[in-house]
C-alpha cells in the first residue's frame, strides 16, 4: 500500500496537471481536507485559491437518507430518492434553504476574510482527497459552471468506482492518482492524524493571494 499525506498527493497532482493545464486556473478545496490538496496545486500553477463548499441533504437520523446536495448558488435534488423516502416538497425545500444559509457561513469561515475569486471564462480546478460523495461532487461541479467556468477538473488521490462516474459525468476532465482498482491503491492521511481547521483553511487560502495576504497578514 502506498501511503501519502494529502500536500504529497497534490504535489503529485500538480505535476500531472500541469500537462493538463496551459493556463493559470482557479484551484477550488471541496473540502477541509481537500484544501491541503488543492493548497499545494496553487501553489505550483501560482494560482488564486477559494473554496467551494457542499452541503449534503439527507434526513437526520436516517442512514443512508441522502436526497441532494447545495453549493453556492446550486440546489442539486435527487427527485427519485426524495420519492423513495417519502418526504414532503415543503420539507425539501426547507432544508435546502437552510442549507444555503449554513454554506454562506461556512465558505466565509474558509476564506478568513478573503473574497471570492471571480471564475468567469477560467478553467476551474476542483480539488479533494478523494473523500467526498458523489451527489457532492455533482452540486460542486454545476456550481462552478454557474459561476462562469469554461472547464471543470476534477484532481484528488483516489476514487471509487461511484465517485468516478460521477466526475466523468460532471466533470469536463479529471486526475487520480490511484483508483480503488489499483493493487497499491493509496492510502491518504496526515502524519498526525490532525483534522484540518477552517483556521488551517483561511490561511492556506490568503497565502496564495500575495496582495491580499500582505494587508490582512497570516
Amino acid at each position: 500500500m502506498v501511503t501519502l499525506t494529502r500536500a504529497d498527493a497534490g504535489r503529485r497532482l500538480a505535476m500531472g496537471l500541469g500537462a493538463m493545464i496551459r493556463e493559470v486556473p482557479v484551484v477550488l478545496a471541496l473540502s477541509p481536507g481537500g484544501a491541503r490538496v488543492a493548497s499545494e496545486i496553487a501553489k505550483a500553477f501560482e494560482a488564486p485559491l477559494d473554496v467551494i463548499p457542499v452541503h449534503r441533504l439527507e434526513v437526520s437520523g436516517r442512514p443512508r437518507s441522502i436526497f441532494g446536495a447545495v453549493a453556492d448558488g446550486t440546489t442539486l435534488i435527487l427527485s427519485e430518492r426524495v420519492a423513495q423516502l417519502g418526504l414532503p416538497d415543503d420539507y425539501v425545500s426547507a432544508m435546502a434553504d437552510l442549507a444555503h444559509r449554513e454554506i454562506d457561513l461556512l465558505a466565509s469561515a474558509w476564506r478568513g476574510g478573503a473574497p471570492p475569486v471571480s471564475l468567469t471564462g477560467r478553467t476551474a480546478v476542483l480539488a479533494d482527497d478523494g473523500l467526498s460523495d458523489p451527489v457532492a461532487i455533482a452540486a460542486a461541479a454545476h456550481s462552478l459552471r454557474g459561476m462562469g467556468a469554461t472547464r471543470v477538473i476534477f484532481a484528488a488521490p483516489r476514487a471509487n468506482d461511484a465517485l468516478c462516474e460521477a466526475i466523468r459525468s460532471e466533470c469536463d476532465d479529471f486526475l487520480l492518482l490511484f483508483d480503488d482498482g489499483t493493487p497499491a491503491a493509496a492510502f491518504v492521511c496526515d502524519p498526525d492524524f490532525s483534522q484540518t481547521t477552517r483556521f488551517d483553511v483561511g490561511s492556506m487560502v490568503r497565502r496564495s493571494r500575495p496582495d491580499f495576504a500582505a494587508v490582512v497578514g497570516p
